[in-house]
């Protein structure tokens, strides 16, 4: 399947809520080009429809830590459908994040 870009500003408010480094079920860093991959949470609050919070799949040499319920900017964010054994969805990822406003955490 091919990934498909995302209109950003379709989304609404974006919030920041947590962000791990992927790991394969037997403890594997997940990685991407060498670099480790970061699963970052974050609320969306589209206009006229109900919040989501996604995950977003993001190469980063460092852990990504922000404020909590910080704005954030997305980078080239993509969306991927995916079927696997009867069940579907779809993967998302993105080329960074950055905080909006404030500082990031270290």
């Amino acid at each position: 399947m091919r990934r498909i870009p995302v209109d950003l500003g379709a989304l609404g408010d974006v919030r920041y809520i947590q962000s791990e480094t992927r790991t394969t079920p037997d403890g594997a860093i997940v990685m991407r080009d060498g670099i480790p991959v970061q699963r970052v949470s974050v609320l969306v609050r589209p206009r006229g429809d109900k919040p989501e919070v996604i995950d977003i799949n993001i190469p980063s040499a460092a852990p990504i830590s922000m404020d909590d319920n910080a704005k954030v900017r997305i980078d080239d964010l993509t969306a991927m459908p995916w079927s696997n054994d009867g069940r579907s969805g779809i993967s998302w990822s993105a080329a960074g994040i950055n905080q909006i406003g404030g500082v990031p955490k270290p």
